[in-house]
């Protein structure tokens, strides 16, 4: 059991022996999920552009994510309460791996396949992670043990996407077919997805699945307390949806040779952040470090859409992957804390619903904008949206309903 007693430095509770574990076993299996996920993420783009779709058209075709997360929501929830959080986790990676061995066939249709089964692995997956995350750590070092296991987020993208725009962009000999180079990235995809599942089974999970005793129906599923953290993660996500998807296109125009380097950018600036937000968070409250870093993403992402060359565009990835860093040390706590032990899977599940709509209209929204006002463009709504958070967020707070 999680020793929730006052104790350690400072006055917080000390690890226990669990924690201790499970720590590195969920950094490593982050580090692993994230370096396929967000590797194929940035390389799908690519790939589309070089078989002639427009930016509406990759917009349209990277939403197909969204529309599976949706699909599946109406069930994560209750799987992850009613069947444990390690099994779902487990699923999710197997399901990631089928995704990765989809683009091994040289057809038009796989890359929505692969999408749509990227979406049913990511629902059900981050639901699990980010419940099992939140319960394993003592009340008063929630938000820290949340940065520390998300370093192997951090090193996850800083790692993955450019190891898979380089591979993609160099790997075969000039001129080979898009489909031969994708074809190497999915094997890397599908090996790193099955380990990242094995590191998963190491956990250890004080929380006994509900089975019987919770039958599923639609509100098992979804909880009250997770709406205002699921329209936070909305704002949050598609800030990154125009980072990873139109950024790099964007950059290639603007003088940046691998677009890949944006990545270890954010991912540079993400470690500090990780480390050092969750004890502030835990400290100061949410508020005080939410509503700060949700103004400093718009303001990156519109810096973006005037930056020219390497080093502008690098400097302003470090900030934005600093502040979206401290976004997801901050919000998934906000959504776990706010319900009880069996319903915890219910609410997390309604903090992923932002996500899910953010996957489904960030790609088809931003890409309609880019056909309208150029990748540019794109990328100062995205940041608008950041800010439509941080308002609300703030609307809420006045009205005296938030806590901290």
């Amino acid at each position: 059991m999680i020793d929730g007693t006052a104790g350690g430095e400072a006055g917080r509770p000390p690890l226990s022996a669990h924690l201790q574990r499970n720590i590195p076993v969920l950094m490593g299996g982050l580090l692993l999920w994230t370096a396929g996920h967000f590797g194929v993420l940035a390389v799908l783009p690519l790939f589309l552009h070089d078989q002639g779709y427009d930016a509406r058209s990759i917009g349209f075709t990277l939403g197909a994510t969204g529309v599976a997360q949706l699909c599946v929501r109406p069930f994560a929830g209750w799987i992850v309460d009613a069947f444990g959080r390690r099994l779902p986790l487990v699923l999710a990676l197997v399901l990631l791996s089928g995704a990765g061995a989809l683009l091994l066939v040289p057809a038009g249709w796989v890359v929505v396949a692969n999408r749509v089964l990227t979406g049913v692995a990511f629902s059900l997956g981050t639901t699990a992670f980010y419940t099992l995350v939140v319960e394993v750590a003592p009340a008063g070092r929630r938000s820290e043990v949340q940065g520390y296991v998300a370093l192997g987020l951090t090193l996850g993208i800083g790692i993955g996407p450019p190891i898979a725009v380089g591979l993609y962009q160099s790997l075969l000999p000039e001129g080979s077919h898009p489909y031969e180079r994708l074809a190497a990235i999915a094997l890397g995809a599908i090996a790193v997805a099955l380990l990242s599942g094995a590191c998963f089974c190491a956990t250890v999970s004080a929380f006994r699945p509900l089975g019987r005793a919770h039958p599923y129906s639609l509100r098992t599923n979804f909880r009250r307390e997770g709406l205002m953290p699921a329209f936070l993660n909305f704002c949050a996500q598609v800030p990154y949806t125009g980072f990873s998807a139109f950024l790099p296109l964007w950059a290639i125009g603007r003088g940046v040779g691998n677009p890949g380097v944006l990545f270890v950018g954010s991912e540079v600036g993400a470690v500090a952040s990780r480390l050092f937000a969750g004890r502030l968070a835990d400290r100061y409250g949410r508020r005080a470090v939410l509503m700060p870093t949700m103004v400093g993403v718009a303001a990156t992402l519109m810096g973006m859409s005037i930056a020219v060359g390497v080093p502008a565009f690098f400097v302003l990835a470090m900030g934005y992957g600093a502040l979206y860093g401290v976004a997801f040390v901050v919000l998934p706590g906000l959504a776990g804390e706010a319900a009880p032990p069996a319903g915890r899977g219910a609410a997390i599940n309604t903090f992923g619903l932002g996500s899910d709509v953010a996957q489904l209209l960030g790609p088809w929204g931003l890409g309609l904008a880019a056909g309208t006002w150029g990748l540019g463009g794109a990328l100062v709504v995205a940041g608008a949206v950041a800010l439509l958070g941080a308002a609300a967020y703030l609307a809420r707070w006045r009205r005296g309903r938030d806590t901290p």
